[in-house]
């Protein structure tokens, strides 16, 4: 295998003997702990209480809304995405690209912090939007789209698109072969770019809403920001619950005013499969049982093809086995979050910066021969504890996520059939943290 071929650092540096405990008493401490949260919620949390929102002062608000820093970002990040495909068509085919970095860490994995932090950050920096609205006034077209999404028949799509898209992306980051070619990903984003804006031309500037797979996981992710807004548009500050359980999903970007639940968050189930279970076959793709076996075969890419949408499959099935609530998808946004940073947080700690000194081609002494400086990987046992602190508090909000929403889902309901609904999906996030875990430090 060449360098320029090689995969981007292990996505663990801890292992279970990094851990300050037992393997085996970490795995029953997580599942006491989804557990016991249960149990604490359903004595205490009785009615619903993760809605307030406290805005913030006018001058804040008038800082977040100023359009000129808005439009300077979008520049950056517009400027930032041309050059990444220009430089991985155009540029360098070796190790010294940083085509793989920007796509596979900058923006799958760092997207996750990001937007945790600040919100939905990827809707107001798309550079798709950008290029759209650019290309509306170009060929003059209406910005709406030549057949703007209304109707039943659209909402019906839900965000079902996105869901395609982000499995395309993650087959590129653990199938494809070649995946860190710089010329295969620059072509992939080439073609990735050219659906989404044809499809965005036809059909509007809120196809993006529901198509890019990218601006939904960052939607996702961002519901767990505490930065906000009220029901007047404001800024706010606001419990990290509140978009988790007080909030629907938009189809679209249209309102949900008038819709079903269950057409407002149609598709938010299978986008939160692919999201969940392409991390979980990414973990379990690694362990060396799985790679022999995928080369045995003759056959690994297509195997692999076939282990990734299985493990998507599983992963949805279980979550429609276990509630009857098409929206359940969000409660578990929290625990998808934290498996995400946990799975990647060695890989964004070391390969991030490492991709900074790729793109500003900046060379000081003791690089190595590719005159990448070489980063300091941080202690196994720190990156092991916060791999499990991002699980269990991933699982933590998720169990009281899903209360307070089923509080709200059923008002005046008796509380022991509430917590009866419940069970199911408590005792699947009791597997989940198991498995969770055990792939990370054991598979």
């Amino acid at each position: 295998m060449s360098p320029r071929h090689a995969p981007l650092a292990a996505h663990g540096v801890g292992s279970s003997q990094d851990l300050p405990l037992p393997f085996d008493l970490v795995l029953q401490a997580g599942a006491v702990t989804v557990v016991l949260s249960f149990l604490v919620v359903s004595f205490l949390w009785r009615t619903p209480r993760a809605g307030a929102v406290r805005p913030l002062p006018a001058r804040w608000d008038a800082v977040l809304r100023s359009p000129w820093w808005r439009g300077s970002v979008r520049a950056v990040v517009l400027a930032l995405a041309l050059y990444t495909v220009g430089n991985a068509l155009l540029g360098p085919t070796d190790e010294t690209n940083p085509a793989a970095h920007l796509v596979f860490v900058w923006l799958w994995v760092g997207l996750v912090p990001v937007s945790v932090l600040l919100g939905p950050v990827w809707r107001g920096v798309n550079p798709l939007r950008t290029l759209h609205a650019g290309l509306c006034r170009l060929l003059r077209v209406p910005v709406g789209g030549l057949r703007p999404i209304s109707g039943p028949g659209d909402r019906g799509w839900g965000h079902w698109p996105a869901a395609v898209a982000l499995l395309a992306f993650v087959w590129l980051e653990l199938v494809a072969p070649d995946r860190t070619d710089p010329r295969l990903i620059g072509t992939w984003l080439t073609a990735y770019a050219v659906v989404q804006l044809g499809a965005g031309l036809v059909r509007g500037e809120s196809w993006f809403a529901r198509g890019d797979g990218f601006e939904m996981y960052s939607e996702l992710a961002g519901r767990l920001s505490v930065l906000g807004r009220d029901d007047a548009g404001r800024f706010a500050l606001r419990s990290p619950l509140a978009g988790l359980t007080t909030a629907e999903l938009t189809t679209a970007g249209l309102s949900t005013a008038g819709l079903s639940t269950a057409a407002s968050a149609r598709g938010t189930t299978a986008f939160v499969a692919v999201w969940w279970g392409s991390t979980i076959f990414d973990s379990a793709s690694g362990s060396p049982l799985w790679a022999g076996f995928a080369q045995s075969t003759g056959a690994p890419e297509l195997v692999a093809t076939a282990g990734l949408v299985g493990v998507c499959v599983l992963v949805a099935g279980s979550l429609r086995w276990t509630t009857r609530r098409a929206d359940i998808a969000l409660p578990l946004v929290p625990i998808a979050a934290g498996y995400t940073l946990a799975h990647y947080a060695s890989l964004l700690v070391v390969e991030g910066p490492r991709g900074l000194w790729l793109l500003v081609g900046q060379r000081v002494p003791g690089a190595g021969a590719s005159g990448v400086a070489d980063v300091v990987v941080p202690d196994p046992a720190v990156i092991a504890v916060v791999q499990v602190v991002c699980i269990v508090v991933g699982h933590l909000v998720g169990v009281l996520a899903a209360h307070d929403r089923a509080l709200r889902a059923a008002p005046g309901r008796q509380h022991t059939l509430v917590l009866a609904d419940e069970l199911p999906g408590v005792l699947l996030m009791v597997v989940y943290t198991w498995a969770g875990l055990f792939l990370l430090f054991a598979a």
